[in-house]
């Protein structure tokens, strides 16, 4: 893939995911307003985690093994005996989600009893799920179909499917809400996994048309690409394992806690899916057969150039959302009934939240370039630690720090994690030098401190911490712009390769595809 198509693909992936990010704001806004903090709120969080559970789980460990598996499969083998593999792969994926979403819809209760309520949210929360169960099952049917998507190089109908799905949910909010409470927003998430299988459905039946892909249960190589697949499924749930126990923990405080703490990681997530994605999504097919055709030293220079840019983004928003947490959560969801008590208790995760960002970035990067090198087991092992230690933490920080505790622990498990994964890859690929990154983000990080500086500064100046919502975004938008200016003012003086790097992407978007 060109730079020039790299670009126009990470282009095509930012506008649609900032699209759903904003309409992921949207449904979150819809949901604190007409909801707000409150029991209701936490039962449809919970049984919306278990359906996103199920995607997220099957999204990554099929875009992380389906990719480099194609890729090598193609490279040894041919086109034919590739797709054919992806193929049978298909069918027992298929067959899988049928078992879990009917489990799902007969005994709604065992997946609800996870999150340990012992009020009416306990049965509230197992009619969610009843709801919700074709949703598991067609969830992950849009999993399957990015990964194969993607494997070909289409990244426009996967990018959309997060529209799709937000949709839903909001429209099922504004219309059921008055009459048949929560449930009008389990009845949306359904209708967004609808929308999301027939937008991709069409391209991806074209697709197996053209490539003269024939349905089949098996391939010589199917044992393998399970045994493969074992540990990055042991990875992906471990992962989502964090975000159980998340919410469980919350149950335990007061009622609302648990949505509170949701959409604080929503906000907090926001940059992951405006800039992370775009990113990462082309980039990883590319490095995968930078790898396939054991072009290492390409591979080394991607990954540096990819840090570089990620952490020049992510720096800032990280530093500048710890210090404006309150300020941001009063912006999205200070409104209809989450009052001024319930930006309290999103305001306080979402600083920490905030601070994780940085190490997130750098920790995709490494994970997906260690996917593309086949390191499975190191992924596994990096993520079991990282998932301990946040159990652990969340122990140890739920009781002073409340929900905000969960989320402190996840920011320092994420900075630890990135470290181990970083000495993961340096074993692999020795063109990674760790040095050299260090002293790359080292530059980055001093540009993040005097925006920090300049940030604290004008907090001295001006109140922004109360207000209304419209004056509150005027000023503390004045207020970051200012402290962005100050930080690219240093970081132009101290990592001008970075900037460059920055500004070549930016010129490449803004440019028409034919002047490429």
């Amino acid at each position: 893939m060109t730079v020039g198509r790299l670009t126009r693909a990470a282009a095509v992936v930012a506008v649609f995911g900032l699209i759903s990010r904003l309409l992921g704001f949207v449904r979150e806004a819809v949901l604190a307003a007409a909801f707000g903090a409150s029991a209701a709120a936490d039962a449809f969080v919970s049984s919306l985690l278990l359906v996103n559970s199920v995607a997220a789980v099957l999204l990554y460990t099929l875009v992380t093994l389906v990719i480099p598996v194609f890729q090598q499969e193609r490279e040894d083998r041919g086109s034919d005996s590739a797709w054919a593999l992806l193929a049978a792969l298909a069918a027992w994926v298929g067959a899988i989600l049928l078992v879990i979403a009917g489990i799902a819809a007969l005994w709604p209760e065992g997946p609800a009893a996870l999150f340990g309520f012992e009020d009416e949210r306990a049965d509230q929360t197992a009619e969610l799920v009843r709801i919700m169960a074709p949703a598991i099952m067609l969830q992950g049917f849009s999993a399957l179909f990015t990964a194969m998507l993607q494997v070909h190089g289409k990244f426009a109908g996967p990018a959309a499917v997060g529209v799709a799905f937000n949709f839903g949910i909001i429209v099922g909010v504004l219309v059921g809400q008055e009459t048949i409470g929560i449930e009008a927003a389990a009845w949306g998430v359904a209708a967004g996994a609808t929308l999301q299988v027939l937008l991709q459905l069409p391209q991806f039946i074209r697709l197996l048309r053209r490539n003269g892909v024939r349905p089949r249960i098996y391939h010589p190589r199917l044992a393998w690409v399970g045994a493969m697949a074992l540990p990055v499924l042991a990875a992906s749930i471990l992962q989502q394992i964090n975000n159980f126990t998340d919410k469980y923990f919350a149950g335990t405080l007061e009622s609302g806690r648990v949505a509170a703490l949701s959409f604080a990681n929503a906000l907090g997530q926001a940059p992951r899916a405006a800039l992370l994605i775009p990113i990462m999504t082309p980039l990883f097919p590319e490095i995968a057969r930078m790898v396939a055709e054991r072009r290492e030293e390409g591979v080394g220079r991607a990954f540096g150039r990819a840090a570089g840019l990620l952490a020049l983004v992510a720096a800032p928003i990280a530093a500048l959302l710890a210090v404006y947490s309150h300020e941001a959560a009063q912006i999205a969801f200070g409104r209809g009934q989450c009052d001024a008590s319930c930006v309290d208790e999103i305001a306080s995760p979402l600083r920490f939240y905030g601070i994780a960002l940085w190490a997130g970035f750098i920790s995709y990067l490494c994970n997906r370039t260690l996917s593309a090198g086949n390191q499975t087991r190191q992924i596994m092992t990096v993520t079991t630690i990282t998932v301990v230690l946040t159990i652990a933490l969340d122990l140890v920080f739920l009781g002073p720090f409340e929900q905000a505790g969960l989320a402190l622990a996840t920011a320092i498990a994420l900075y630890v994690q990135a470290i181990l994964l970083l000495a993961f890859l340096h074993m692999r690929f020795q063109t990674l030098v760790p040095t050299r990154l260090i002293e790359q983000q080292g530059r980055i990080a001093v540009s993040t401190a005097v925006a920090v500086a300049v940030a604290l500064g004008l907090n001295l100046l001006i109140d922004t911490t109360s207000g209304p919502s419209g004056e509150v975004a005027l000023l503390a938008g004045l207020k970051v712009a200012v402290a962005m200016a100050a930080y690219l003012a240093v970081a132009r003086l101290l990592s001008p390769s970075e900037v460059a790097d920055g500004r070549q992407a930016l010129a490449r978007l803004a440019s028409r595809p034919g002047r490429r």
